[in-house]
């Protein structure tokens, strides 16, 4: 039956015309007997369009007034017609397997199927870094276990991610106060409450970081921080939503478990304590959440937490030149002195 499955490919897309045509080739170069690709263009200014309809009949093209990513992709959506929904960012590539792993280990019980992504730069080229890098492969019941008692779980962004219809379906009609530009911070944060997450551990798509990403980091950016933090908590809250209208009971501290957000928030208040987005928030405040977060699993192994603790620590207590190149070299991996690069991997922090 996984044969028979359908494969629709969401492609959203502004003003990224020298990265596009690469992402719908990509998805047009999936091996699989049923593919549909729906690129939709969010009113683009620069040459997007044309790219785009150099496709001619092999692709649905949307266009549109700009309206954002994440209604693009609602938009999008609406004109797929498959069984799985992958939404592709325009300036990533999949891998021709993706739809051959998805069916390999399908099953009705699944939210969502998660694999992994290699990071290449503006030009194509590998950058040696891999996300998520799993030491272990969480199965489904202990991704549930962690989201609802730690507010995480080792997930991928945007294009890492493949759907069951019906799951968009859901996650897209759920009434929320919710906004963020991004889909996958709707669909990636609902899925565990949804049904069973399955991991892949393979590389089946390229994550291009070049600078103009809102997801990825090339170079240090302050202000961003906050920004990570407020739409964190508020990313939380949905969950929450999402949770109880499933019947699905979530630690009320869980967030503060989060040792991810726990970092965003370290970061922010070292780096721009002046725009940080948590009243009376402190630095003793963080380590402690830290520290108790330390027991909590959360898919990261004994050498990664105690990384990101000592990472806390010294970003919080550091001088501002130290909390900088700390913040810099975790959140823009290609800015990690070589020699860093080499210890992380043999303490087995990253692969």
């Amino acid at each position: 039956m996984a044969r028979d499955l359908t494969l629709s490919v969401v492609i959203p897309n502004y003003n990224y015309a020298k990265y596009v045509g690469a992402a719908i080739q990509s998805a047009l170069d999936v091996r699989w007997p049923h593919v549909e690709v729906v690129v939709v263009d969010d009113g683009s200014t620069d040459n997007s369009l044309e790219v785009i309809a150099a496709f001619g009949d092999k692709i649905i093209v949307v266009a549109q007034a700009n309206a954002g990513q994440m209604q693009s992709c609602v938009n999008g959506f609406r004109r797929t017609s498959g069984d799985v929904i992958i939404f592709l960012d325009s300036d990533d590539v999949l891998h021709p397997d993706v739809m051959s792993e998805i069916a390999a280990v399908w099953s009705d019980r699944a939210s969502k199927f998660q694999f992994q992504m290699r990071a290449i730069d503006a030009d194509g080229n590998p950058t040696g870094n891999i996300l998520p890098q799993f030491f272990v492969v969480p199965t489904p019941q202990q991704v549930r276990q962690w989201a609802t008692t730690s507010g995480v779980y080792p997930t991928p962004p945007g294009s890492g991610n493949a759907y069951p219809r019906w799951v968009a379906e859901r996650v897209f009609d759920f009434k929320s106060d919710f906004v963020d530009r991004a889909p996958d911070s709707y669909l990636v944060t609902a899925a565990p409450i949804y049904g069973d997450v399955i991991t892949i551990p393979k590389l089946l798509v390229d994550y291009r970081v070049h600078g103009e990403n809102h997801g990825a980091f090339l170079q240090l950016e302050d202000t961003r921080f906050a920004r990570e933090v407020d739409v964190t908590r508020r990313r939380f809250k949905f969950f929450t939503e999402v949770a109880a209208s499933a019947g699905v009971h979530v630690a009320s501290d869980a967030l503060n478990r989060n040792m991810l957000y726990l970092c965003l928030r370290a970061a922010s208040l070292a780096l721009r304590r002046d725009c940080h987005p948590i009243a009376n928030d402190s630095a003793t405040s963080v380590l402690q959440d830290m520290l108790k977060a330390l027991v909590y699993p959360q898919g990261f192994s004994f050498a990664q937490r105690a990384s990101l603790l000592l990472w806390t620590v010294g970003v919080l207590a550091g001088p501002a030149r130290l909390s900088r190149a700390l913040a810099s070299w975790r959140y823009a991996p290609t800015s990690r002195p070589k020699l860093m690069r080499t210890a992380l991997t043999l303490l087995r922090v990253v692969r």
